[in-house]
């Protein structure tokens, strides 16, 4: 099982990062070494801009250094910037079916947002009022009666801003999850350092977030269950960046 799961990890890491004559970071991968191929993948990614399949193929190398929080934040971003991104839908698969990680349930209108992009939805969203409201605003001030093309025009810009609306909002939510980071931690019943510990997550698993309070945050796990995380412990899936290092020392 290990060794089929190796192959298909490795075919995913090569698929994410693209055509032609392997990288640096790819030919480390083939050969084991995972650790060269994520300080390769992570260069290329300061240098050149970070990409779906950068991070999924990212996401890959951690996940086999045994860094499930690092790997599930490469790949749930990897899909924020592409949501058709196989790369990473494979890994979510392989790390929910066969890691021990938990991911809550998409929304109908998470899925609808995973249609596109939220830039997309946005872009179509902001186009649509503009036409809808210059269509209302134009013929007034012109002081003429709208044209049948303009009522053509209105309708269909309210229909397009209609559907985007739920594209929307299920991009703000799949944005609004957070990964756990730390291994052997448990939900807290109060923000407070000495909070009574209730039901233990494990590194990788998505949890949806609420209110950040205390240096806390208010958070809700895949079963349901909810309770207080500290903020170091978590990391957003907003944001197309490479994953924090929330393992490095604070300067003295």
């Amino acid at each position: 099982m290990r060794f089929l799961a190796s192959i298909f990890l490795g075919w995913c890491a090569v698929l994410g990062a693209g055509e032609g004559a392997p990288s640096a970071a790819e030919a480390a991968y083939a050969k084991g070494d995972y650790a060269s191929a994520v300080e390769k993948w992570s260069e290329e990614a300061r240098i050149e801009g970070v990409s779906a399949g950068r991070l999924a193929a990212l996401g890959n190398a951690e996940w086999r250094l045994g860094r499930k929080g690092r790997a599930m934040v490469c790949w749930e971003r990897a899909l924020l910037l592409d949501p058709h991104d196989p790369v990473a839908l494979a890994g979510i698969r392989h790390a929910l079916n066969a890691g021990g990680t938990e991911r809550p349930t998409l929304s109908w209108f998470e899925n609808y947002a995973m249609l596109l992009t939220a830039d997309l939805w946005l872009i179509l969203a902001t186009l649509a009022f503009w036409v809808a409201f210059l269509g209302v605003v134009v013929p007034r001030l012109r002081g003429r009666a709208a044209t049948e093309n303009n009522h053509r025009a209105r309708m269909a810009a309210l229909t397009v801003l209609a559907l985007c609306v739920p594209g929307l909002l299920g991009s703000h939510t799949l944005s609004e999850r957070a990964v756990i980071r730390r291994p052997e931690i448990a939900l807290r019943l109060t923000p407070t350092q000495l909070g009574e510990p209730l039901n233990g997550v494990a590194e990788g698993d998505v949890v949806r977030t609420g209110r950040p309070f205390n240096g806390h945050i208010r958070v809700t796990t895949a079963a349901g269950k909810t309770g207080w995380l500290r903020t170091s412990e978590i990391e957003y899936v907003r944001g197309d960046g490479l994953p924090a290092d929330l393992d490095q020392k604070a300067s003295p």
